[in-house]
């Protein structure tokens, strides 16, 4: 005899298939990651490992990738460095690399990032730091951009909680606005304590660096 669903069973089915819809996403696995040290002018990236063919689909064989940072003085404690990334194609053109937005405040509205900033302020007590990493997991190969981020609501000097935000190198679908190749936004971390320097927040990205 088939059983016939009453209205209160009903309601809680369909709860449940709500509940299903509405729960959050797991989080996006990020390897161990290396950072690339960057000098000031340009840092040509050179990988220890290779990067992921379906990630990056787009990529032609040959391609090198670079970083371009340089010092924009304000005479001021709000001076910064400026960076990009670009992409040296075999056929001889140079293309930018765009970012996500750090999807916080206003800059989660922004369309794609041309360019980078950090905040260093007097260099002690740094707001705002980034750094480019490679995975060290052959088993999941990628470029990487970190950016620490300290969640100042008071004086600069004064410890803050912090957050680290993951962006990884992939291929673009060829969407208005965005380049050929982008940093796409794929995690953020909310780090225990409070730090004085988002320095030493994007420290805690890179715990095995040698």
């Amino acid at each position: 005899m088939k059983k016939v669903r009453t209205g209160s069973s009903l309601f809680l089915c369909g709860l449940l298939a709500m509940m299903v819809q509405l729960a959050p996403a797991r989080a996006t696995p990020i390897p161990s990651l290396q950072p690339f040290s960057l000098v000031d002018g340009e840092t040509r990236l050179a990988f220890t490992g290779g990067l992921d063919p379906q990630r990056l689909w787009a990529l032609a064989p040959g391609t090198s990738f670079s970083v371009i940072k340089t010092w924009r003085e304000n005479n001021n404690a709000w001076s910064y460095h400026f960076a990009i990334a670009l992409l040296q194609a075999p056929d001889g053109k140079t293309r930018l690399i765009g970012f996500d937005p750090l999807p916080v405040g206003k800059d989660n509205d922004k369309a794609l990032r041309d360019h980078l900033i950090d905040t260093p302020h007097t260099g002690e007590d740094a707001l705002l730091s980034f750094a480019f990493a490679q995975s060290t997991d052959p088993h999941d190969p990628g470029l990487f951009l970190v950016e620490a981020l300290r969640h100042q609501d008071g004086p600069v000097p004064d410890p803050a909680p912090a957050s680290l935000y993951y962006f990884r190198l992939v291929a673009s679908d060829g969407d208005p606005g965005w380049t050929p190749l982008y940093f796409r936004y794929e995690k953020t971390v909310d780090l225990p304590g409070q730090f004085v320097s988002s320095d030493d927040a994007l420290e805690k990205a890179f715990p095995h660096k040698p």
